[in-house]
């Protein structure tokens, strides 16, 4: 994979809005989607969404993305709960803006 496919700060900037930006292929919306879906309260990961996953990228890397997903969330949440905030790197770092999130 070379370096630019690895880390496309434009890409990145389109996280927020993934559903609407045209940048994500069907299996990176099918990614977000999954993760998206696996950290809601109550989750709401369906069959589908799994056997979708599962045929572009085989049940070990599933598994993987799954672990993946699980250890933010619970890194997100943990944050949340002690109170523990930003510590300023995006309010001095020199990228520019976000996108804008998309409506769900």
């Amino acid at each position: 994979m070379a370096h630019n496919d690895r880390f496309d700060l434009a890409k990145i900037r389109e996280v927020p809005r993934w559903r609407d930006s045209e940048v994500f292929s069907d299996l990176e919306r099918d990614v977000m989607d999954y993760a998206e879906a696996m950290t809601l309260t109550p989750p709401t990961v369906t069959h589908e969404m799994v056997s979708r996953l599962d045929e572009a990228l085989g049940h070990e890397s599933v598994v993987e993305l799954a672990m993946m997903v699980a250890v933010e969330d619970q890194r997100s949440r943990f944050n949340s709960a002690m109170g523990l905030a930003s510590q300023g790197y995006s309010d001095r770092c020199e990228l520019a803006p976000l996108a804008v999130p998309s409506q769900s």
